[in-house]
């Protein structure tokens, strides 16, 4: 009988108390055994880090780490050296997995000869409030390498760059040196997973609703935006453009919009942020502007008018509803 895959399942924990328990028991309740759980307390304040050495206590499959509060970049990177796993999957502490969700998943990995596998989730809210996010992918995908993958279901809108819907080869991650980029306090996520179907030779999909995305009040999700969060969408959106180069994709279909995709979002939440915090990286936004212009803005019409100023864009966006209803009409 062939050995079953060492599977290292990680979850960043920072004061979710809560929530915790739920996470933990999710995990080690999988039809599949052969598990490591690490568990790495990034410094929370509440009773999450006692939580996590008394889970530790009764199963011999689960590690702490206890650090200092640094971000979930850093902390699923410090996940990540610890991992002894063939396979990695990413969990957030205040959501949790289907019981049977990695047997699944390492089953589609392996018949496929997969280092990547992507899958779907359902989204709720402690609050009863409606959940718009969505996470269910439309169309069906044979086994192809990550970055086909990746444009087919960019064309599609079927593109989820979440992390947590993801069962990763570590040597998918270790050939290719990657890692979350810790400068990154949100966002992280697109650049990740971007450089991970890129790097993928053989990419499958599990057509299974297997996880379950929490939404809460207080979560860097939902939390209210600051200056670091516009620099960390600059920062993710100059990583990806300069990943893109390096790999030889520039001015790929991809590569391109997916270039504009993360510049729209540097730019977009710089417009989220209050006016205080605009004026602290006023300067930092112009040379994104700047920078994007000087690419042409990658060729997108849009992301042009969008760094001229307010008054391109909202001319644009006035004669692209003309267009929308022009052509409604014509149908």
């Amino acid at each position: 009988m062939k050995t079953q895959a060492l599977i290292s399942v990680i979850i960043p924990v920072y004061n979710v108390e809560e929530y915790l328990c739920e996470c933990i028991d999710s995990v080690i309740n999988q039809t599949y055994k052969n598990l490591e759980i690490i568990l790495v307390d990034d410094g929370s304040t509440d009773s999450s880090g006692k939580i996590c050495d008394e889970y530790a206590e009764k199963d011999s499959r689960i590690s702490v780490v206890h650090k200092e509060n640094s971000g979930p970049s850093k902390t699923r990177n410090i996940g990540i050296e610890h991992a002894k796993g063939e396979y990695i999957y990413f969990l957030d502490s205040d959501d949790y997995i289907e019981l049977n969700a990695l047997e699944l998943l390492v089953n589609t990995a392996e018949s496929n000869s997969a280092d990547l596998v992507f899958f779907d989730a359902h989204s709720f809210s402690d609050d009863g409030a409606e959940i718009k996010q969505g996470y269910t992918v439309k169309g069906t995908f044979e086994a192809k390498s990550g970055y086909e993958i990746l444009t087919e279901l960019h064309k599609n809108k079927d593109y989820h760059c979440s992390v947590v819907l993801l069962l990763i080869s570590k040597r998918l991650l270790t050939s290719n040196n990657i890692r979350f980029l810790e400068s990154a306090y949100c966002s992280e996520d697109m650049l990740f997973t971007y450089k991970v179907f890129c790097s993928s030779l053989q990419t499958a999909q599990c057509r299974h609703t297997l996880y379950h995305r929490r939404y809460r009040s207080g979560s860097i999700v939902t939390s209210k935006k600051s200056e670091r969060h516009f620099r960390s969408c600059r920062d993710v959106y100059e990583e990806v453009r300069d990943f893109s180069e390096n790999i030889g994709k520039t001015g790929d279909y991809m590569a391109t919009e997916y270039t504009v995709r993360c510049a729209f979002n540097a730019l977009d939440t710089y417009k989220r942020i209050s006016k205080k915090d605009q004026a602290l990286c006023k300067t930092e936004y112009q040379l994104l502007k700047k920078d994007i212009l000087s690419h042409s803005a990658f060729g997108n019409t849009a992301l042009r008018m969008r760094c001229y100023g307010k008054a391109f864009w909202f001319a644009y966006k006035v004669f692209e509803k003309s267009v929308g209803r022009l052509m409604k009409g014509k149908k």
